[in-house]
């Protein structure tokens, strides 16, 4: 029998369990005794894979594609990525500094154990993806949380990050759009984080995975796009969210040459190449009409309002208008301290087991990303679901607007 007692490695006690990954276990289970669970906590999106990537991948298998490639992706791959961050984001990259990777979170992990020394304290602005501080932690870093208040639409500005920096600060993180707020910073915004950052000669890792969900005028702008900013950034995204891929996991970074390559080392060392099959179904998706890109973006939105609206009919929560990604970042503060099916609301991670068990309702407590008066509810889900998921969230908790 093992010695339960035998000592790990010292990451094991810094680094927590995923709670977004606990919770996706929690419901498939539920689902497998044959519960009904309205699952407004996921971030998996209800849109099919593409059929041009299905059938590259059909292509690939039957064509015995099924071998190692590089390391960091098929050539053409990353040349197609290269395309697509010029035709999105105006930003220009050599293939030789793109690495493919297993999803966007390995792509986070490349850059963050790259870019972080022992001893190093990365800015995290609150709230945050739940993977980003345990990640810094992994690779012998310090988070530094940076607190974001509603009134200024959960982003950092310059002189909220000038409180946390010290002689130690070598990394931000940014997520833009935000997971979960749904914050998307304004040319204007970044232009004036990107001056600061340059100022205190710090690096950013940029989390642009939802970048193709963006619900402004404006759309979108990466921060790697202005003058300076482009030597000092990783830029991190993936299929996974934008063309419904999420279990193909391909993910990608760009970077400086040197930072690509220091992060292709470790890569190789770890996963090696992402699937040859993946690839190129990737390629395929990136490569080809984005124009269904338009009626998605524009279902979310109308989902999104549908939710905003009765979020706010709901006693005891209250939310922002997002202005991308596909996510409410709901304040349930009024219910912490009250009394709820015969329980005492403490968090709001009370809350949500308690619309779960009561109410066969999955939404994602708001601890692991940084709050416990705050939670997360996804609209990537079908119209059905989050009709008669909200509805039951209703019922439980009671509307504002009920005759007394």
């Amino acid at each position: 029998m093992l010695n339960q007692n035998v000592q790990l490695a010292e990451w094991v006690s810094r680094v927590l369990p995923s709670p977004t990954a606990a919770m996706e276990s929690t419901v498939a289970r539920l689902q497998r005794e044959g519960r009904i669970v309205y699952r407004m906590g996921l971030g998996q999106p209800d849109f099919p894979t593409p059929e041009r990537a299905k059938s590259a991948a059909i292509q690939a298998i039957q064509e015995n594609f099924t071998g190692y490639t590089d390391t960091g992706g098929i050539l053409p791959l990353r040349q197609v990525i290269c395309s697509a961050l010029q035709r999105d984001m105006g930003l220009n990259y050599d293939p030789e500094e793109i690495v493919v990777s297993v999803g966007g979170k390995h792509a986070l992990f490349n850059a963050i154990c790259t870019l972080c020394r022992a001893g190093d304290e990365v800015l995290i602005p609150v709230p945050y993806w739940v993977s980003f501080p345990e990640q810094v932690k992994f690779a012998g870093g310090k988070p530094i949380f940076v607190p974001t208040l509603a009134e200024n639409g959960y982003k950092v500005t310059p002189e909220t990050l000038s409180s946390w920096v010290s002689a130690s600060t070598r990394l931000l993180i940014l997520n833009n759009p935000n997971n979960p707020s749904g914050a998307v910073y304004s040319a204007l915004e970044l232009s004036e984080l990107a001056a600061f950052c340059m100022q205190r000669d710090i690096w950013v890792i940029s989390d642009e995975v939802y970048s193709s969900f963006v619900f402004t005028q404006e759309g979108y702008t990466s921060i790697a796009s202005f003058p300076g900013m482009r030597e000092r950034t990783v830029v991190v995204n993936a299929v996974s969210k934008t063309y419904g891929m999420t279990g193909w996991r391909i993910g990608y970074s760009a970077a400086p040459l040197y930072v690509s390559q220091a992060m292709l080392r470790l890569q190789s060392h770890t996963t090696s190449n992402p699937s040859s099959i993946a690839q190129l179904a990737a390629l395929s998706a990136i490569e080809g009409s984005q124009e269904d890109l338009k009626s998605i973006r524009q279902e979310y939105r109308e989902r999104r309002d549908f939710l905003i609206e009765r979020v706010r009919r709901i006693n005891g929560l209250e939310c922002l208008v997002p202005e991308g990604a596909f996510y409410l970042w709901v304040d349930a503060s009024a219910w912490c301290g009250q009394s709820l099916a015969g329980r005492i609301v403490s968090t709001a991670d009370d809350l949500a087991d308690i619309l779960l068990t009561e109410a066969d309702v999955a939404v994602m407590p708001g601890a692991g990303f940084g709050s416990h008066t705050h939670l997360r509810l996804s609209y990537a889900v079908s119209r059905l679901e989050l009709e008669s998921g909200i509805a039951a969230m209703e019922t439980l908790l009671g509307s504002k607007y009920s005759i007394k």
